[in-house]
């Protein structure tokens, strides 16, 4: 409601403001004043058409893709059109209500009429536009302030429970996690996908014995924009390869489990990238993650992440392998679930 009355009061604001100024300019330069009736047609014009410049913009940046073409379309009928209407609005229609815009008849001069429409033409696109941004710039604060309470929120219940979570914990430590609890970015999506993936990271725990692949896929697409936000877009390199088939559920937080991994015992920068392969055919998913340096070079089985793995692993009815390797201080985790096998 507050943002249709704003909208109401800005374009009643541009009426009066296009009727100020074209009523000065009528008595300052015009030899043969012309009449108010025809100063409040005018002013009605200016205001008319920046308004439907304004909502067609409107509808092409926040729209869908049909809404974007039309806003288009609708846009470049309206361009080549006006000077045709407005000619004809002019010297036709409005004479028929008593509406001059001169005190005399005179001869139509096509090309100057054009040239004064274009110019005009040109000040509304700029009225609509500058009423696009005003009020693009009004949204965006009031989204920023919803996204900075929400974030808050789902900060504060992390950090509540950050201690009693291995997989919190793991996040969490790091300058990654830190990022996370901390830091306020000044784009809107990596807030918003900050947001996600807490969100997820406190449900994580609470989830069932499995989640469908297409969910943990958008998580895991979500917590590679976050590490490239971090370490920057080289350092995270992830390929993906997919078949369009029915996937089964996985084990929540198994795609990512490589990636967390590296958070802890990885040097993440973009001379030491990480490295993450996915492969989902219809018989089985491939994970393949590489990264540099593993500070527990002698202790890789005993990880209390992969035991965790494993009895997530253990919970779904098809068989599932991992396999690590270290070797020059490179490590490779390997898994993969094989659907067509079940236990």
């Amino acid at each position: 409601m507050k943002r249709i009355l704003d909208l109401t009061y800005w374009h009643l604001f541009v009426y009066i403001f296009m009727l100020l100024v074209i009523w000065s300019a009528n008595l300052l330069w015009n030899s043969v004043p012309i009449a108010p009736v025809q100063i409040v047609t005018a002013a009605c014009l200016y205001t008319l058409y920046s308004y439907v410049i304004f909502r067609l913009i409107l509808f092409y940046w926040y729209g869908t893709v049909v809404q974007k073409l039309l806003a288009i379309g609708i846009y470049l009928f309206i361009t080549l059109t006006v000077f045709f209407f407005m000619r004809k609005l002019i010297y036709v229609l409005l004479p028929l209500m008593g509406i001059h815009f001169s005190r005399r008849t005179q001869p139509l001069q096509l090309h100057l009429f054009n040239f004064h429409m274009g110019v005009r033409y040109f000040v509304t696109n700029l009225i609509g536009g500058f009423t696009f941004w005003r009020q693009h710039a009004y949204r965006t604060e009031k989204e920023n302030i919803v996204l900075n309470s929400e974030l808050a929120t789902f900060r504060e219940r992390a950090q509540d429970m950050k201690y009693t979570s291995h997989f919190l914990q793991s996040v969490f430590v790091t300058s990654f996690g830190k990022m996370m609890l901390s830091e306020v970015p000044q784009d809107r999506h990596t807030k918003r996908d900050i947001m996600q993936f807490l969100a997820y990271l406190l449900r994580i725990e609470n989830l069932g014995k499995a989640q469908p692949f297409a969910a943990e896929l958008d998580e895991l697409h979500c917590f590679i924009r976050l590490l490239r936000y971090h370490y920057k877009e080289r350092s995270i390199r992830y390929r993906e390869r997919m078949q369009d088939c029915h996937y089964p559920d996985i084990p929540a937080g198994m795609l990512f489990f490589p990636l967390e991994n590296c958070l802890k015992h990885a040097k993440i920068d973009a001379k030491n990238p990480v490295e993450m392969q996915l492969t989902a055919v219809e018989s089985g998913i491939s994970l393949r993650c590489q990264n540099h340096w593993s500070p527990k070079k002698s202790d890789i089985n005993s990880e209390t992440g992969f035991a965790l793995l494993d009895a997530k692993l253990k919970q779904v009815d098809y068989k599932s392998t991992v396999k690590k390797l270290l070797r020059d201080d490179i490590f490779t985790v390997h898994i993969n679930l094989d659907f067509t096998n079940r236990k």
